[in-house]
């Protein structure tokens, strides 16, 4: 389905990132790789000769970065047929842990730069009638945790902004997913298993399936893909449990680890 299509995915240096580049390579589409560390994007655009490859160094953070991006791709003369918005981060500290920069800085990548770039990007696919828009979310959207409640805030923004926008840009000719992972084996999650509970480590994806089920929830015009039984459960349990029980139980498995999320 999407053999000759180009797709950009931001965050593509590492993790589901990177690898959702080498399945969407594998089906014939073309890429624009955008991350901070351009040898790790160099390196991946080596292994992936088969089809077109553009790298784009760039940080997210910084407040002009989606209009340069958009600027970048409009200069390239390229066309952007697949969105993927991957880029995100966060930490799992409590609030006052954390410095505002820190949490401001987790707001403007995973939120405010994903809004800016689906706007500057959607705008040409609704001329052209057609396009695709998949976002990163995490299973953390469904949960106030405390312990990381900033950071599931900043995907819960994603969540409900991509469910609203699948329906709105419906008759635009655009399909927009939501792919909302549990815990996934990435290079960030490596760095935190020295404090992560043994519980929760076993119950991390690899990262192949996890971008399978995005990739595949996309072209089958899914609204929200969230992969692997066991986190779908968890999903379930939000609407059966009183919001207090919610909190706390969340809080209590998820929140606290002081470790890196990636997700």
């Amino acid at each position: 389905m999407f053999s000759g299509k180009t797709a950009l995915i931001t965050g593509a240096s590492s993790g589901i990132g990177e690898e959702m580049a080498r399945q969407l390579a594998a089906m014939g589409c073309n890429l624009i790789l955008v991350a901070r560390r351009t040898e790790r994007l160099d390196a991946l655009a080596a292994q992936l000769a088969e089809v077109s490859v553009g790298v784009i160094t760039l940080d997210l953070a910084l407040r002009d970065a989606p209009q340069m991006l958009f600027d970048e791709v409009q200069r390239r003369g390229s066309q952007v047929d697949i969105l993927i918005n991957n880029a995100g981060f966060g930490y799992q500290k409590s609030t006052l842990e954390m410095s505002l920069e820190e949490q401001l800085g987790m707001v403007d990548v995973n939120d405010r730069a994903l809004l800016a770039l689906i706007r500057l990007f959607a705008e040409p696919m609704a001329g052209r009638g057609e396009g695709w828009i998949l976002n990163v979310s995490s299973v953390s959207a469904w949960f106030p945790i405390p312990g990381m409640a900033a950071y599931a805030a900043s995907k819960a923004f994603v969540q409900t902004l991509s469910r609203a926008l699948h329906e709105e840009l419906k008759p635009s000719g655009i399909t927009v997913t939501t792919l909302s992972p549990g815990g996934t084996r990435t290079e960030f999650s490596a760095k935190a298993r020295g404090q992560m509970d043994p519980s929760l480590e076993k119950a991390m994806m690899p990262v192949e399936p996890v971008a399978r089920a995005g990739l595949e929830g996309l072209a089958r015009g899914k609204a929200v893909v969230v992969p692997g039984g066991m986190y779908r459960a968890m999903t379930w349990i939000t609407r059966c449990l009183p919001d207090s029980v919610v909190v706390r139980l969340a809080g209590s498995v998820m929140g606290r680890n002081n470790s890196w999320a990636d997700v």
